[in-house]
């Protein structure tokens, strides 16, 4: 029990890792260049660790993902990996086309494949 409470915080960061490339919603009071910036600042560290081969494999084992989801999302943080860093901005995150398509991977990936349960 205590391994499958395990893989579901697992999948729970792959997700929430995933919704951090998504345009987050605006917030009452916050200058959204304030919400786009945090949000780069949580997916900078988190893309690296929540979106690696080892760990969406794991995933796969336990049924989590589907094999086709473990290859959309290795194509995810390919695309974020090669994004240059001066693109890391709120204007650039928004705009830039590398985001854009790192963003419609995400919502292919949701659309498509969703053995996410």
């Amino acid at each position: 029990m205590q391994n499958s409470l395990e893989i579901n915080d697992k999948y729970e960061l792959l997700v929430s890792t995933l919704n951090l490339i998504l345009l987050p919603v605006t917030e009452i009071g916050i200058p959204y260049s304030d919400t786009l910036m945090s949000c780069l600042e949580e997916l900078e560290g988190d893309y690296y660790t929540f979106l690696n081969e080892k760990y969406v494999y794991e995933l796969l084992e336990h049924g989590m993902l589907s094999e086709k989801a473990v290859d959309i999302i290795k194509d995810i943080r390919l695309k974020i990996e090669r994004i240059a860093q001066n693109k890391w901005n709120d204007e650039d995150f928004v705009i830039d086309r590398s985001w854009k398509e790192v963003r419609e991977l995400v919502v292919d990936l949701y659309l498509m494949d969703l053995k996410f349960c």
